[in-house]
């Protein structure tokens, strides 16, 4: 059996690596997780007791050395190793995800003159992570869940099996597509493949109240509602700041280039001139990396204004008479910083226009890591389309009557998803509406706290939700989620049945899983 690295961390070269690794485990009884580019919350990645300084004796593994990408040019499918990343992750612990992208899937998609119909706008993740939670790029038109044909995974007993798509909703393939590590160790993802394609598409930067479509109304004939936006924009993404004092959108759209669209601009397809979206961050020795840790550095500073200043000065004997002065500044200081990097759309600083290869600029933040170099978190409401007015005049309604206290942590991002036929994804049965809430991490226990406010707040006003796996939950303890869940997906009951066959000795199991599921 293989040997886990100085971090802990098992690299199976194989399927028998990992069979190997599962069976040892359930001899042990001990527990197995794997980890993808870690963009989930640590408890949800992990086994029990691990981490990087002091891994313990539980089995974690990285699946970087299974990234093979081969072709069936006959179906027009790909084959993807489990720890393929989706584009270059700069925070890969094995130091393999290459910055010259020839080990991802996009590059070799488009070296190939393939593409995917939805692309995610982060791109680091590995193809098994990036299902298993049910993330999606933000589209109603498209749906990474319907390119995915089949799934191979080592369940609990160390059996290799694979799971193929078909007409039948009761095929357990649908239950493997989200299965949050529970059911298997993914090794690889089978995906229909579309022709590539270019897009074009722009960015504004307006008051929330002058986008382009009607943000919090039921819409007109000169702007369609919120729902109506998303379901007919082909790919979209908003930045939504409530912020007393600022009120902001950052509305970003694009759609598949059609032939009138090219011209001596764009150049034709056979000779294209891509103008691709450019990233907020300006590059600093070929990378935007550095900046995004100096911008990190001043939101945070920023986000936790006056505190801080209340810490350092607070026992001083001119406190008093400066104290007035801080808490009139701190409701335009943030602001301030927000203008430095997303300045408002203006003659003089027109939208930002563009038009690239589908893997350029549909991944907008595929070098962008902000939850890495800016120390963010989430909690990300999935709620019904039809929904979508009441959920967002909702937050909006509770931001404003509670002041800038609590809107003054980065950001909400707006997204829209096309319903999924998987049991767990947060978008079984109907197209939804996301509501991702960013939130400069403080520390565990205040994040949920914080979190926590706006859990109960939809509850209290009968919105129902689901939340992306990845991100923060309600603690199991405190808020039943067991039962919740089970009222909000309805194959719930099916899944842990499941479950159940597939590890019968829950070595996929960890206590955060064990809790949040009820078992």
């Amino acid at each position: 059996m293989i040997s886990p690295d100085s971090n802990g961390l098992y690299h199976p070269n194989t399927e028998q690596d990992i069979i190997d690794l599962v069976q040892f485990a359930v001899k042990n009884k001990l527990q197995v997780r794997v980890r993808g580019a870690a963009q989930s919350v640590n408890a949800a990645i992990y086994t029990d007791g691990f981490s990087l300084m002091g891994p313990g004796t539980n089995i974690n593994m990285e699946l970087d050395r299974m990234r093979s990408v081969s072709f069936d040019e006959t179906n027009m499918q790909v084959t993807v190793g489990g720890g393929c990343n989706l584009a270059w992750d700069p925070f890969d612990p094995s130091g393999t995800s290459k910055t010259d992208n020839t080990n991802n899937l996009y590059f070799q998609l488009n070296q190939k003159g393939w593409s995917l119909q939805n692309v995610p706008d982060a791109a680091h993740q590995t193809i098994a992570g990036f299902i298993s939670t049910g993330s999606q790029g933000g589209s109603m038109t498209h749906s990474f869940d319907d390119c995915i044909v089949a799934i191979r995974l080592i369940d609990g007993t160390g059996t290799a099996k694979t799971f193929t798509r078909s007409e039948d909703p009761d095929n357990p393939f649908f239950a493997i597509g989200v299965s949050i590590g529970l059911l298997g160790v993914i090794t690889s993802v089978t995906l229909q493949c579309v022709p590539a394609f270019n897009i074009i598409g722009q960015e504004k930067v307006t008051p929330q109240d002058q986008c382009d479509f009607d943000f919090f109304g039921e819409g007109n004939a000169e702007q369609l509602s919120l729902k109506d936006y998303l379901s007919s924009t082909e790919f979209a993404r908003m930045l939504w700041w409530p912020y007393p004092t600022l009120k902001r959108m950052i509305a970003w759209k694009a759609r598949t280039m059609q032939p009138s669209d090219y011209n001596q601009q764009t150049g034709i397809p056979p000779d294209f001139k891509p103008n691709p979206y450019s990233p907020v961050f300006p590059k600093l020795f070929g990378s935007t990396l550095p900046a995004e840790a100096v911008a990190g550095t001043g939101y945070r500073v920023i986000a936790n204004y006056p505190q801080w200043l209340y810490d350092i000065f607070g026992n001083s004997k001119d406190w008093a008479m400066i104290k007035p002065a801080v808490d009139a500044l701190a409701p335009y200081l943030y602001p301030f910083m927000i203008n430095m990097y997303f300045p408002m759309t203006t003659d003089k600083n027109p939208s930002k226009q563009f038009w690239d290869y589908w893997n350029g600029s549909l991944p907008m933040d595929t070098i962008e890591f902000s939850n890495n170099m800016m120390s963010l978190v989430y909690t990300e409401f999935w709620i019904s389309a039809d929904n979508a007015r009441l959920a967002v005049n909702t937050l909006n309604d509770y931001y404003q009557s509670q002041g800038n206290s609590l809107v003054s942590y980065y950001t909400v991002e707006v997204l829209g998803t096309k319903r999924s036929n998987f049991w767990l994804s947060p978008a079984y049965g109907h197209d939804t509406i996301r509501l991702n809430l960013m939130r400069f991490d403080v520390n565990t226990s205040a994040d949920i706290n914080y979190y926590q406010i706006f859990w109960d707040l939809f509850k209290e006003k009968d919105i129902p939700f689901r939340l992306h796996w990845g991100k923060f939950l309600p603690p199991a303890s405190t808020n039943e989620n067991p039962a919740y869940f089970a009222s909000q997906y309805p194959r719930w009951n099916d899944f842990l049945k499941l479950r159940s066959q597939m590890d019968p000795d829950n070595v996929f199991l960890n206590s955060y899983w064990k809790s949040q599921l009820g078992i």
